[in-house]
């Protein structure tokens, strides 16, 4: 990988230990909403010529750990895009911790705050891309797929704004929650990932099959809201896309990153008719020819 958005950065999710931290926030642990981790940090182009374009980044952690501060955003402030970094709240182990669907309800709720602020921050509240790792990933195409949630009736004139993207960036990204098809498509452990358990109240995977938890399940996967009108999506995987399903004694971290997700929700969003990028470690050097690299996607569509 060569240095910039494809190195070590990557999407803003994957610093390396040497990576040095050249850009401090502009506006630092800045209250998005009420709750104990709704923070987020905002970094601005030093001089631009104008209102910028923004992309909003949302760390992962399985819902139980991670933070906003692990980014290297000098790449995008040097192009004159701001970045906003989120915290939101985990399913597990902090004061405001809630099962799903609290910690997408905080992603949406970034994207109406940041529009909200676009005047103070001298912000293009039109060009807004969403961006995130694993959980984050997921919780970036939720928002991104789903239909407007702006709520124009709300006392809170946060919830005015709109929540449409230009488009989604997501790495290492579990595209569907359902423990069936991951099962089946992707296979690994039988428990899947310990990440479900708290995101859906549950003490084994067997309470998935409840069919109230498995409309939770259906609500949660980001795949269920794939339509036409979707933005652009640039899916990006670490792992190189392998022949699944996968052991039962396959690492779990290896199981929920795999490209077969993202290789199910291309299949969904090319149906849809919404362009998207699917890249992987071991494509064909013929293949990654053809394709755009992240630069020149967000360029292309933010």
């Amino acid at each position: 990988m060569r240095p910039g958005l494809l190195g070590g950065l990557v999407l803003l999710a994957v610093v390396s230990a040497t990576t040095s931290f050249a850009a401090s926030p502009t506006h630092a642990d800045v209250r998005y909403g009420r709750f104990h981790r709704n923070t987020l940090d905002v970094y601005l182009p030093p001089d631009p010529s104008g209102p910028t374009p923004v992309l909003i980044y949302l760390h992962g952690g399985g819902w139980m750990m991670g933070d906003k501060g692990g980014i290297a955003p000098s790449w995008y402030l040097q192009q004159d895009i701001a970045v906003v970094s989120a915290n939101y709240r985990f399913t597990v182990g902090s004061p405001d911790a809630a099962p799903y669907p609290a910690p997408m309800e905080d992603a949406a709720r970034v994207v109406q705050f940041v529009r909200s602020r676009a005047n103070q921050w001298n912000l293009d509240a039109e060009r807004v891309a969403l961006s995130g790792s694993s959980a984050g990933a997921v919780m970036a195409m939720w928002v991104a797929y789903r239909d407007d949630m702006a709520d124009p009736e709300s006392d809170d004139p946060v919830l005015h704004q709109s929540t449409r993207v230009r488009c989604v960036l997501p790495l290492d990204a579990p595209t569907t929650l359902d423990p069936d098809w991951i099962l089946k498509h992707v296979g690994g452990p039988e428990r899947i990932h310990i990440a479900a358990y708290p995101l859906f109240r549950i003490q084994a995977l067997s309470e998935l099959q409840d069919p109230e938890k498995r409309v939770l399940v259906r609500q949660a996967s980001p795949a269920t809201y794939v339509t036409a009108d979707d933005p652009p999506t640039y899916l990006r995987y670490h792992m190189p896309l392998t022949p699944t399903p996968l052991p039962p004694t396959a690492n779990p971290n290896e199981s929920i990153h795999h490209p077969r997700f993202g290789q199910y929700l291309k299949e969904c969003l090319d149906q849809a008719g919404v362009p998207c990028v699917f890249r992987y470690p071991n494509l064909q050097p013929s293949e990654i020819e053809t394709i755009l690299s992240p630069e020149e996607f967000l360029k292309q569509h933010l």
